[in-house]
C-alpha cells in the first residue's frame, strides 16, 4: 500500500549563503500558492523541542517576500551552519515547523550546547544517523563561582551553579545528579522562578539514550531570562524547591 501523500505546503532551503544570516527569501512559487495563509506581519517558526520564535514577513523593494527582523536570533540560537538544510512546513495561518538536516542528510536533533554525560564522558549526538559527535562547546559550571559540582544550598534542597553562557539563550542543560535528586525525570513541565521577580512554566526537553542523559529546560526559559533580565557572563545557582515544586533561579554575587 502506497503513503498516504502529505498536502500540508512546505519549502525547503539550503544555508549556503552569508546573508542567510540577516534574511530569508521565501520561494515565490510558494508565496503565490499559499501567501494567503500568511495574514499576519508575523510568523511563528517552530523547532522540534517546541520552542518558537516570532519573525517578521515583509515585501521588499523586489516584491519578495522574506524573514527579516528576528530571523537572525533564530539563526543564532538554533547554531545554524553553512550546508545545512532546512525544511518550513505550514501548519496554520503564519506558523511553520522548521527541520533541520546536517550536511550528511540527517536531521538534527538538539540545538544550542549540549551537556556532558556523566556516566560516559561522551557527548551525544547532534542527529538521528550520527553514533557520537564531538561537541564545540560544554555545559560549564562552577567556572570562577568559587564552588565546585556538588555544592549545596543552605539545605539538602537539590542545587547546582553555571555561569551563563551565550549558547544558553535558549536553554540549559540540567545535570543528571539534580535531575534525579529534584525527581524531574519523566516530566513534562517545571516552574522556575527569580526571588523578587517573574516565574514562568518551562518545559523539560528529555533527549537521552541508554548511555548519555540529556535533559534540558527549554521551551519557556528564553521568555524567563529575558523578563528577569538575567545576563550573559553572570553566575547563577538552580535550587530546586520540593513545597513549591519549582526551581528558584538565583544570581551569584562575586567575592571582592
Amino acid at each position: 500500500m502506497g503513503r498516504k501523500p502529505n498536502h500540508t505546503p512546505s519549502f525547503f532551503k539550503i544555508f549556503i549563503a552569508h546573508d542567510f544570516t540577516r534574511q530569508l527569501r521565501l520561494p515565490p512559487v510558494f508565496i503565490q500558492r499559499y501567501g494567503g495563509l500568511l495574514t499576519a506581519e508575523n510568523v511563528k517558526l517552530r523547532i522540534s523541542s517546541g520552542e518558537t520564535w516570532d519573525v517578521k514577513l515583509e515585501l521588499m523593494n523586489n516584491e519578495q517576500y522574506y524573514f527579516t527582523m528576528g530571523w537572525t536570533e533564530f539563526v543564532e540560537d538554533i547554531k545554524l551552519e553553512k550546508l545545512e538544510f532546512l525544511v518550513f512546513r505550514l501548519i496554520g495561518k503564519s506558523a511553520f515547523d522548521v527541520y533541520v538536516y546536517g550536511s550528511l542528510g540527517c536531521e538534527r536533533q538538539s540545538f544550542g550546547q549540549t551537556c556532558r554525560a556523566e556516566d560516559s564522558g561522551e557527548f551525544s549526538s547532534d542527529y538521528k544517523c550520527r553514533k557520537k559527535k564531538r561537541s564545540r562547546t560544554r555545559f560549564v559550571e562552577n567556572e570562577g563561582a568559587g564552588t565546585d559540582d556538588e555544592s549545596k544550598s543552605n539545605n539538602s534542597n537539590p542545587y547546582f551553579e553555571t555561569i551563563l553562557k551565550r549558547h544558553q539563550v535558549s536553554r540549559v542543560c540540567i545535570r543528571k545528579h539534580f535531575a534525579e535528586a529534584a525527581g524531574l525525570i519523566g516530566k513534562k513541565k517545571v516552574g522556575v522562578e527569580y526571588p523578587g521577580g517573574q516565574r514562568r512554566d518551562v518545559v523539560l526537553h528529555a533527549r537521552s539514550t541508554v548511555s548519555n542523559f540529556k535533559l534540558d529546560l527549554a521551551a519557556g526559559w528564553s521568555d524567563f531570562r529575558k523578563a528577569n533580565k538575567l545576563r550573559f557572563g553572570r553566575s547563577y545557582s538552580f535550587e530546586f524547591i520540593p513545597g513549591r515544586n519549582v526551581i528558584e533561579v538565583k544570581q551569584i554575587k562575586s567575592l571582592k
